[in-house]
C-alpha cells in the first residue's frame, strides 16, 4: 500500500450505492491520484472485460 492522498479522498467520495459504471470510474481516478490502496479484484476484472488498461501499482523505474 502506498501514501494516502487525503485532500483527493475528501473531494472525491464514493457516491452512495453507486453504480459499476461510477465505480469504474472513480477507481481510475483513485489510481491516478492516489497509491493507498490497489484497485478491488472486481473492478481490475471489469476492466479487463471491457478493454480499458489497468494504470499499474507502480511504474517501472527504467
Amino acid at each position: 500500500m502506498g501514501k494516502t492522498n487525503r485532500q483527493w479522498h475528501e473531494a472525491h467520495r464514493m457516491p452512495r450505492n453507486a453504480s459499476l459504471e461510477q465505480r469504474l470510474q472513480w477507481h481510475l481516478a483513485h489510481a491516478a491520484h492516489c497509491s493507498c490502496r490497489p484497485m478491488p479484484a472486481s473492478i481490475v476484472a471489469e476492466m479487463k472485460t471491457r478493454g480499458i488498461k489497468t494504470p499499474s501499482a507502480s511504474p517501472d523505474p527504467a
